[in-house]
């Protein structure tokens, strides 16, 4: 069931039908909160195409130190130039 945003009826799907429903009548499980995650270890460097070693990507839950991108499956990218960033993590989601 979906249930958009609402105050005191809600516009509800489910499947392929469609309806309201008073806001009253529904139950909104508070989402669970993530236990944090520390950054993984380095898994090495790379050299890039200057010659110079840069950190792979890590995952953390905030953006470390020096990280010019987040990737989109949530790891952190420390790469020098946009060309190839975050390759094998499912492309960049933003750019710092």
């Amino acid at each position: 069931m979906q249930v958009g945003t609402c105050t005191t009826w809600c516009a509800v799907t489910a499947g392929t039908r469609h309806g309201y429903v008073s806001r009253s009548l529904l139950r909104f499980p508070a989402p669970p909160t993530p236990a944090p995650r520390p950054a993984t270890p380095s898994s090495g460097t790379y050299t890039n195409v200057d010659g110079q070693q840069i950190q792979r990507p890590v995952v953390a839950d905030t953006r470390p130190s020096g990280a010019s991108a987040q990737c989109r499956d949530g790891s952190y990218s420390f790469s020098m130039h946009r060309r190839g960033t975050c390759s094998h993590h499912g492309g960049v989601a933003t750019w710092y």
